[in-house]
């Protein structure tokens, strides 16, 4: 399994430009009144909020092929293809102090698809296999909060989320010509990220940027070739979220 901190680097580095220009815009919305101080006691007035999320997903799987791979019915290389899906969900916020927030974010509903591009010596042979699903998530996590600045206050938050995958194809028939590669239907994710409060005139907005993957490995193993050539897999979701409260 890869470590969290290089994972964390690594879609840094692919996607920082793009995670800088997002959050430069939502700086400069002109919805957010820098001379008026909207909702003063927000986070002072009651301890739970709450109110829903939409979310869009960039759905990977890390992949770590079988110390047998080279000898598997001469199979030459397996690409992960990742996808785009979205999902939607409730939020129930508990203020815990002045710092610090507990988040649930539940139960969201995702929408998911990765390919799998297998390569056989013979191009006759090679498969695309797709991997959908529907998740239902249960987040729960850590919120900081820096100091409010005006209408807009930065936070990081971390947790873990229990996910139940509603469309898993662990018990779907398969065979050489048919093949499956299922992922189990319930795993657990670590997750990170960092957002922005913005208190508006009637409600806060909250867009967020999360990084997550599984703890466990989330492939179903079987007879044929498709899993024997893979020792494992790890879902892994970079997340761009809009919390409205």
């Amino acid at each position: 399994m890869q470590k969290p901190t290089s994972y964390i680097w690594h879609l840094l580095a692919l996607y920082g430009r793009k995670v800088s220009v997002l959050l430069l815009l939502l700086l400069a919305a002109p919805s957010v009144d820098a001379q008026q101080l909207n909702l003063p006691q927000y986070d002072t007035d009651r301890r739970l909020h709450f109110g829903f999320t939409l979310n869009g997903a960039y759905n990977n799987l890390q992949l770590n092929t079988s110390p047998d791979f080279f000898g598997i019915d001469t199979v030459k290389n397996i690409t992960v293809i990742p996808f785009y899906g979205f999902g939607l969900g409730a939020v129930v916020d508990y203020r815990l102090n002045k710092w610090f927030n507990l988040r649930f974010l539940g139960p969201t509903i995702s929408f998911a698809q990765r390919n799998i591009q297998y390569e056989f010596d013979s191009a006759v042979y090679n498969r695309d296999v797709q991997i959908e699903s529907v998740y239902l998530d249960f987040p729960l996590e850590l919120k900081f909060r820096a100091e409010r600045r005006k209408n807009t206050r930065f936070y990081s938050m971390v947790g873990i989320r229990y996910t139940y995958d509603l469309s898993s194809d662990q018990n779907a028939p398969r065979s050489l010509n048919d093949p499956v590669v299922a992922l189990r239907p319930s795993t657990f994710n670590w997750e990170v990220g960092i957002g922005l409060d913005m208190y508006l005139p009637f409600f806060k907005f909250s867009p967020e940027i999360k990084l997550s993957q599984s703890f466990n490995n989330v492939m179903v193993k079987d007879d044929f070739v498709y899993t024997k050539s893979i020792n494992s897999l790890f879902s892994r979701i970079l997340t761009v979220s809009f919390h409205f409260e």
